[in-house]
């Protein structure tokens, strides 16, 4: 799924975690930093690297062999160290990600699961998540498109255009219908909206008004 939403990302930032109705059946490669004598009983709750010394001089030597990274906030002055390495790459953790957390036994499961999903959006407010796979039922696909529409209208910045959803200015996308006007889709949040099956499938492209849990064409 992708979208472009309406915010100036040079004061603001949309970011953020959120747990889907149905996981992904991806594998997700946790790391936990946790005190090197939890290191047993983080691996047993899951996650596929624990520790906090070896992996910082691991990842220092070159090592990235792992897709997500958690910690709590007490041993994030530890991983600080390596900040300018996981950093560029998005890996570090952040409190605004939901990586920095204190149940961090909880937090592996959920990375584990399938359910998290992290979304951050970047240069002119472009957002892309995966939020389904082919495993998943027409309907579940729905309902976690749904439920992410919903999250990202909850992290709407306090700055950001404060009207859902329109068509971007110029053809509509049905024939016969009216196209958006420019002030319209300033006024909107989610300015386009796609969705794309599989890496090679085509994309679809969604009337982001539709999305709305307003209106009366609600995903119908």
């Amino acid at each position: 799924f992708g979208t472009r939403l309406s915010v100036d990302l040079t004061r603001e930032s949309v970011r953020g975690t959120c747990h889907l109705p149905h996981g992904l059946k991806t594998q997700v490669r946790v790391l936990a930093f946790c005190p090197d004598d939890e290191v047993e009983d983080m691996l047993k709750a899951g996650a596929d690297y624990a520790g906090i010394s070896d992996p910082v001089r691991r990842i220092g030597q070159g090592w990235l062999n792992f897709d997500r990274c958690l910690a709590t906030p007490m041993i994030m002055p530890q991983v600080m160290k390596i900040a300018k390495i996981l950093g560029p790459r998005k890996m570090m953790p952040n409190p605004r990600s939901g990586t920095v957390v204190s149940n961090l036994k909880q937090a592996i499961k959920e990375a584990k699961g399938g359910t998290m999903l992290e979304y951050r959006a970047e240069g002119k407010g472009e957002l892309k998540a995966t939020i389904a796979d082919a495993s998943h039922t027409d309907a579940q696909i729905l309902d976690n498109l749904k439920f992410f529409v919903q999250t990202l209208l909850r992290a709407r910045p306090r700055g950001a255009a404060a009207g859902g959803g329109a068509k971007t200015p110029g053809a509509p996308l049905i024939p016969g219908a009216q196209a958006a006007t420019a002030d319209q889709a300033k006024d909107s949040y989610f300015l386009e909206a796609s969705f794309q099956l599989g890496s090679q499938g085509p994309i679809v492209r969604i009337d982001p008004e539709l999305m709305m849990p307003t209106s009366t064409g609600y995903f119908r």
